[in-house]
């Protein structure tokens, strides 16, 4: 009796086995059978023949990043696609923030360093977690997918200044994972009428003051320098504590905080710099 149960057992977890190897062998063929035709569900007529070659940078079970050069006979065929992008709903002139774009690159031939895509003559796509970027100039498509990918916070108050009603804003950088660390890094420019307001509001805040940061402080805005040369304008510091603990969010030491918080807001050209980091 105790033999037929453990032929049992044994043939249960043989089963378990398979069954567990067919199911990895399927997903992973089916990653490699989608190498090569992402193209295929952008909204675009992209057939195999247009391909001229496919560079994967990065794959993985999350995540893939792939260079597709379409073969350019003549200016006509990139126009066709211009045609088709101009009436698609998918595809936009929009370009992406920052903390996207810096996800797309290319590499020369032999090296492995990144380098910046040109971006004239972009546009744009993004669909259930896929990014696209096709480049008539070049006839080059990039695509970007990534399943854990942190997206950005439509914040509508920061440090008292109320951010709905901006002319323009550009994100460089957004705070994610489990324990929602990282960097919050965003700009917003108002027009003249909102600066007003702002002004008039940060200049009774006590979270405001004139007196300007350390340069060793103000460095995180390494994407925006000319806050060194800020002639006007309102300033803002301190150190966070990223915790669960809602009185200790306000009530730590310096050996304590996991991060700190900028703010600098220019009177002349009504732009809010804000960076928020913890690690």
């Amino acid at each position: 009796m105790k033999k037929i149960e453990i032929l049992k057992t044994i043939g249960l977890i043989i089963s378990i086995t398979i069954i567990f190897c067919l199911i990895v062998y399927i997903f992973i063929l089916k990653m490699f059978l989608k190498i090569d035709s992402d193209y295929r569900m952008l909204g675009l007529k992209i057939e195999d023949y247009d391909i001229e070659y496919c560079l994967i940078y990065d794959q993985d079970i999350f995540s893939q990043y792939k260079v597709y050069k379409i073969k350019n006979y003549s200016s006509k065929s990139m126009d066709e696609f211009r045609i088709q992008l101009e009436n698609s709903n998918l595809w936009s002139r929009e370009k992406f923030f920052e903390y996207i774009m810096i996800r797309f690159y290319d590499k020369e031939e032999g090296k492995s360093e990144r380098k910046q895509i040109a971006r004239d003559d972009l546009y744009y796509y993004h669909q259930n977690g896929v990014y696209a970027i096709l480049d008539l100039k070049n006839a080059k498509l990039y695509y970007f997918e990534n399943g854990l990918f942190n997206y950005h916070q439509n914040y509508s108050e920061i440090l008292g200044i109320k951010t709905k009603d901006y002319l323009d804003r550009e994100i460089y950088s957004v705070r994610g994972g489990p324990q929602n660390d990282g960097t919050d890094y965003y700009v917003y420019k108002f027009t003249d009428k909102k600066g007003e307001d702002i002004q008039d509001r940060v200049d009774k805040s006590l979270l405001w003051s004139k007196e300007k940061l350390n340069e060793d402080i103000i460095d995180c805005f390494e994407y925006n320098k000319e806050v060194s040369d800020i002639q006007n304008g309102y300033y803002h510091y301190k150190k966070v504590c990223r915790t669960s603990d809602e009185y200790k969010k306000y009530h730590f030491t310096d050996e304590e905080a996991t991060g700190y918080e900028v703010g600098i807001y220019d009177t002349d050209k009504n732009i809010l710099y804000y960076y928020w980091t913890s690690y």
